[in-house]
């Protein structure tokens, strides 16, 4: 009997062992975005420094519109706005994965993981009603790609990295496009409410 008991103890300090660390999984993320962003700054000035911050912006929040992509194609019920989350799904990790290769040829440090403020978007937008959701999605959504579409477009006037500038070049179309999905969308939703 006090062999099962030790046993049971074991298992249960091994479990809240494993919980715990799964609780500050997010405290060494953070930790590991924060020591990038100070990377940057130590290695970079002027015009580079500006494109590392634009770099590590972008990464950043990229892994945020994803998972808020990943979120809409989970909750939402409506076939219309499952298929932007696919597409948003799709062009946001095929640009997040070119841009790791830039940031790694240019010595950019980047973020592993979303932002805080994307982490509280996200936790936000999965208490939301099923009826709410995809109303403040589409919001969320044309909110964060607006600002996307002027931070690129800022950039593209500002950098002189060739390898940037093709990449923003590249970027920006799909941006805008998106952007109008999504406000196509809300547009429905409004004429739907009239």
């Amino acid at each position: 009997m006090r062999g099962i008991c030790l046993m049971f103890i074991a298992s249960l300090a091994m479990v809240s062992c494993n919980e715990s660390r799964r609780g500050n999984d997010s405290n060494v993320n953070e930790d590991r975005n924060e020591a990038a962003a100070e990377s940057n700054d130590d290695k970079f000035a002027g015009k580079k420094q500006r494109d590392a911050d634009f770099v590590y912006d972008v990464v950043e929040s990229s892994y945020g519109e994803i998972k808020l992509a990943e979120l809409g194609n989970q909750k939402s019920r409506t076939p219309e706005v499952k298929r932007i989350a696919q597409m948003l799904l799709i062009d946001h990790t095929a640009s997040l994965n070119e841009l790791k290769t830039i940031a790694q040829a240019k010595a950019i440090s980047i973020p592993v993981e979303e932002g805080n403020d994307s982490k509280r978007r996200l936790e936000n937008l999965a208490q939301e009603s099923v009826d709410e959701f995809d109303q403040t999605w589409v919001k969320v959504m044309m909110v964060l790609h607006d600002e996307n579409v002027r931070e690129f477009e800022s950039r593209l006037d500002d950098t002189s990295d060739a390898e940037l500038k093709a990449f923003i070049n590249k970027t920006l179309p799909v941006l805008k496009k998106h952007h109008q999905s999504l406000e196509g969308f809300n547009e429905k939703i409004i004429n739907a409410a009239r």
